[in-house]
């Protein structure tokens, strides 16, 4: 899936590449920015801020075994899980809040603090909700300008690390590790780089982002969270000098946990397939609509609000897990 989602892209960039545009890229239309899930798409000109806020909810229900459908009695009889003790749906919101200054016209500082809230409820009728919430992981990163072409066109690369400062202690009322799934952070240091290019016309542009996440070493409870692929391609009409649309496409890839967190126990292990480590990752590739307004006016120039929603085409997870159902991602940001 990975090798024919990048051959997509590189055909679609390479189309579009063919329109003219008279003049170098620019974020000072509706569509100058990507879609508002994607993070680190622009930069910005020497001595410029932004502001922004994202809020996004993710809603995941059901039960996959790898790419298809099952039941809790069926993901029992086939891997010995206690299909009481099997996630029946879950739901994450995510606060994220972003700021970027541009040292030069060639390099870009970026940073973002997430705050999350997860609420995972078990096939069990009697069980109470799992619940946590708290600061997730920082990311730090730097863009830096690799090419500017004079027909809309440039490249940037995007280079960072993501700092454990989300929790990976929580633990349930019983005082039992919660699983991997409700933890708030990774517990290690990552790597985070990723390669953007931006295209624009008259009315329309369009972009594509390959990236990932490196772990760099196993946290403090002896495990770490699997590497993961990222790539995104997406293109935007402008309708008005105010208002875009866009569409999306993203694939993610995420290896399996590697190690296993020292709270575990065979017996949590061999019961639920969110403390196996071998039932975590997979793959996902997911269809993306969204809506973009860039104020114009004196009053409120600068600031822009935008929305997206994503759904899956097609997940493929590692052993048991639940199904991705939907994302929302709503956004403001205010450049000045």
């Amino acid at each position: 899936m990975k090798k024919i989602f990048l051959n997509t892209a590189f055909t679609f960039l390479f189309t579009l590449s063919s329109l003219a545009h008279d003049g170098n890229w620019t974020a000072s239309r509706p569509d100058g920015h990507g879609p508002i899930s994607v993070m680190g798409d622009h930069m910005h000109e020497m001595g410029e801020w932004m502001l922004s806020y994202r809020y996004m909810t993710m809603k995941m229900e059901g039960l996959l075994d790898g790419s298809s459908d099952t039941t809790a009695m069926a993901a029992n009889a086939k891997y010995g899980f206690n299909a009481m003790m099997l996630p029946k749906e879950m739901t994450m919101d995510m606060h994220m809040f972003g700021a970027m200054h541009a040292l030069s016209d060639q390099l870009t500082l970026m940073g973002m603090a997430n705050y999350l809230d997860n609420e995972m409820t078990m096939q069990g009728a009697a069980m109470a909700p799992m619940v946590t919430s708290g600061l997730g992981d920082l990311k730090l990163s730097g863009l830096y300008d690799l090419a500017r072409i004079d027909d809309g066109r440039r490249i940037h690369l995007n280079l960072g690390i993501s700092v454990p400062t989300g929790d990976i202690d929580e633990k349930k009322a019983d005082g039992s590790i919660m699983p991997y799934g409700m933890q708030l952070g990774s517990g290690t240091w990552d790597l985070v780089p990723a390669l953007t290019f931006l295209g624009q016309s008259e009315d329309y542009s369009w972009g594509a982002q390959i990236g990932g996440t490196l772990r760099l070493d196993d946290n403090d409870r002896g495990y770490s969270l699997g590497n993961r692929f990222e790539a995104s391609l997406w293109g935007a009409a402008k309708l008005t000098d105010s208002l875009s649309v866009s569409a999306k496409i993203d694939h993610s890839s995420q290896d399996e946990v590697d190690g296993q967190d020292k709270g575990v126990t065979m017996m949590m292990r061999n019961m639920s397939p969110g403390y196996n480590s071998a039932h975590q990752g997979g793959d996902l590739t997911s269809l993306g609509l969204g809506l973009n307004y860039y104020f114009q006016n004196d009053g409120l120039a600068g600031h822009r609000v935008a929305a997206e929603w994503e759904a899956p085409i097609s997940q493929d997870v590692n052993g048991i897990q639940l199904e991705t159902d939907s994302i929302w991602t709503f956004g403001w940001q205010y450049a000045w």
